[in-house]
């Protein structure tokens, strides 16, 4: 009845201790440095440097695709002969800066939105690693700027539009009122029409006759 009380271990127990600490050794090894990675990025993407890279992207791609359509515009003034020191043409520039300075801060706002999603977005596949879930794809820094390039270049052809159309608004009713004016007979020409009704009571019909 004093035997021993010890259990051993069988060589079935043994195996699967040595595949235990075989899969242990591999996560630590393998699989932490990836974890450590994906934190330390999904930190550094809510670092402030991020934001201001984004927004400085952002104002660069306005800047080159307003100034792109601008000069495209002031051309297409010029060439119509609206005069660089005129009212119009003024009016014209003011509207393009203007729209421009409202577009880019609009755009700037939208872009550091996508730079918070995109760190929620990391954060939350940091999660999703810690409970053995899949992660979902998040949007580059390159995607966030190739979405504001693709956006700067829409809103620039936009106002250059814009400004097109009512340029050419006002040269069409400009067209119109000179193609008025030069059909209107000259001066002489309604003298001489004159003259010829003076002579002739029955010039424009009977019903004028006096």
């Amino acid at each position: 009845m004093g035997g021993s009380t010890d259990v051993k271990e069988t060589e079935y127990e043994k195996e699967l201790a040595k595949v235990y600490a075989e899969e242990w050794g591999y996560y630590q090894e393998n699989i932490v440095p990836f974890e450590n990675q994906v934190i330390e990025d999904a930190k550094q993407a809510n670092d402030e440097s991020v934001y201001d890279d984004i927004s400085e992207n952002t104002n660069l791609g306005y800047k080159k695709s307003f100034s792109e359509a601008s000069e495209g515009g002031l051309s297409n003034m010029k060439a119509s002969g609206i005069n660089p020191n005129s009212g119009k043409f003024k009016d014209a520039v003011s509207d393009m800066s203007d729209t421009e300075a409202s577009v880019t801060s609009d755009a700037k706002s939208r872009s550091q939105v996508a730079g918070q999603e995109r760190y929620v977005g990391k954060m939350s596949n940091v999660m999703a690693m810690g409970q053995g879930q899949s992660q979902e794809a998040t949007a580059t820094l390159s995607d966030i700027a190739t979405s504001s390039q693709r956006k700067a270049f829409n809103d620039a052809s936009n106002s250059r539009q814009q400004t097109d159309s009512v340029l050419g608004a006002a040269g069409a009713i400009a067209g119109a009122a000179g193609s008025y004016y030069k059909n209107l007979p000259d001066t002489k020409s309604l003298a001489d029409m004159d003259n010829v009704i003076a002579g002739n009571p029955n010039a424009y019909g009977d019903g004028l006759a006096t």
